[in-house]
Formats: structure tokens, sequence, C-alpha cells
């Protein structure tokens, strides 16, 4: 899974990375900016650890980017932040994100969050893929119920098809 790290403290940074290392394919940016770069790209990364404070957009206004553009919006947004009011929390969470922790942090909770948003992510995706199974098989069901009342109509009208009766 593809993992984006938009921190400008060059020591949180590696470590978030070096934590997460052996579970995703992480990639950093240093501020918001270079991080919209990366989760706009068509290849680019499905969950994204943003810091809250961050020169270029702060983590809430990337947070608000992703989710107004629709091949951004299904990202996953983790907010990590030194903020840990209520308030903060409410603010982080309008904004989009699906997750919030708090720094300093237990690296075992961040790997635990990553893992739950790489559930959240997996299930929308086996999600969208029975949406799609479905959506064939009323699509198929509706040819044969047209044939089925065609076939019907033929039957009423006294004239059977030779391929009805084979």
């Amino acid at each position: 899974m593809k993992v984006l790290i938009a921190e400008d403290d060059p020591f949180f940074r590696r470590l978030l990375q070096k934590l997460l290392a052996s579970e995703c394919e992480v990639s950093t940016a240093e501020d918001g900016d270079a991080a919209w770069t990366q989760l706009q790209r068509s290849d680019g990364p499905v969950l994204a650890i943003l810091d809250w404070v961050m020169p270029g957009m702060a983590g809430p206004q990337l947070c608000r980017e992703v989710r107004a553009n629709p091949t951004t919006a299904g990202i996953y947004l983790i907010l990590l932040t030194a903020r840990n009011s209520a308030a903060d929390i409410l603010s982080g969470m309008r904004a989009g994100a699906d997750d919030f922790v708090t720094k300093p942090f237990e690296p075992e909770e961040l790997r635990v969050r990553v893992r739950l948003g790489r559930k959240v992510l997996e299930l929308r995706q086996s999600i969208m893929a029975h949406e799609v199974a479905l959506a064939d098989a009323l699509a198929r069901e509706r040819v044969l119920q047209a044939r089925l009342t065609a076939l019907e109509q033929t039957i009423r009208a006294g004239s059977i098809p030779k391929s009805a009766t084979a």
C-alpha cells in the first residue's frame, strides 16, 4: 500500500518513514503543496499522514482539497499534530480527515491506525467491486426479463417461434 507522509520536521518525517517502511511503500513530502502534487498522481498514495502545521498548504486545508477533488476523494487521511483539544479534533475531522493522532504518539498506535486505514480502503474496494457485479447482474436480469416478456406476448398472440420450441 502506498502511503504519503507530509511532515515538515525532518526528524519526524524520518521517524515515520522508518516506522512504516516494513509494511508500506512510503513516500514523503516536506510541505503541503508537495503533498498535494503527490496525492493527485494517478499512481499516487491511497493513504496520507498529514502534519497539521507545515509550509504551503496546512493539513486541514489539504484534507479539504483532497475531499473536493473526485479523483482524490477516496484517499484515507490521518492528521498527525501536537494539537489535541476537542475543538482541534473536530476541526480536523470536519476538514475531511478520517483519523487524528496527536504528537507525541506511540509508534504501535500509529501502525494500528494505518492498518485500520488499509482495512477501510480494502472494504471500500470490495464494496465497489460488489456494486459493479450487482449492476451487471441487474442489467442481465433486465435483458432476460425483456426477452421473457416478448416470448409471453408471442405465445399469447398464438405464434410460437421455432427457436422457442426446439
